[in-house]
């Protein structure tokens, strides 16, 4: 039987498109992975936690793009549990469905550890300023004065070795925590 190159090759291209495209999750890791998929995107985390895509898919490496309109500070030997590690700190917002809506997790102080900020916010862009009516407001929880009223600004990035902040931390992380309508969450 004799074929022709062109045939071959129209074949090849399309056992080529037919392939099953790349899942932007490998699920086999426990908590946060120092590598990216092959597309490129970052790899969920924490896949044991109870979301809609049995983990977070939606986070920032290396920045912290929370704001400060509500704060929980939560450390490794807090009263409300120790925490350990970005999943730790994740749950703790998952726990917290009415005023949780997205969380950090990075070095704030000399603890040798790092902490878990739990916030109602994201930063705000540059231009905007909001100034919090505490006394008129609900489910705020005390602002640091310097929190209030919260300056807009670019995203800051996560550092090793705060107060200092001269080296960069790579492996914080921050980001959303979506409540849905009908009971899922996404991360």
């Amino acid at each position: 039987m004799h074929f022709n190159s062109t045939l071959i090759v129209s074949l090849l291209a399309v056992g080529a498109v037919a392939t099953p495209l790349h899942v932007r999750d490998d699920g086999d890791q426990p908590g946060m992975n120092d590598d990216h998929d092959n597309e490129g995107g970052l790899k969920k985390i924490c896949p044991h936690l109870n979301t809609q895509d049995s983990g977070c898919i939606r986070y920032t490496k290396g920045f912290d793009v929370t704001g400060v309109l509500t704060e929980v500070d939560l450390t490794f030997d807090s009263n409300n549990g120790n925490i350990k590690d970005e999943c730790d700190c994740i749950q703790a917002c998952l726990d917290r469905p009415d005023t949780c809506a997205n969380y950090v997790w990075k070095f704030t102080d000399n603890s040798g550890h790092r902490t878990c900020t739990l916030y109602s916010n994201f930063n705000l862009p540059p231009s905007v300023t909001v100034s919090v009516d505490v006394a008129d407001s609900t489910g705020i929880a005390k602002l640091q004065g310097i929190n209030n009223p919260q300056a807009g600004g670019q995203v800051p990035q996560a550092f090793l070795d705060p107060p200092t902040n001269s080296k960069a931390d790579p492996r914080a992380v921050s980001g959303p925590i979506w409540q849905l309508q009908g009971g899922g969450v996404q991360c």
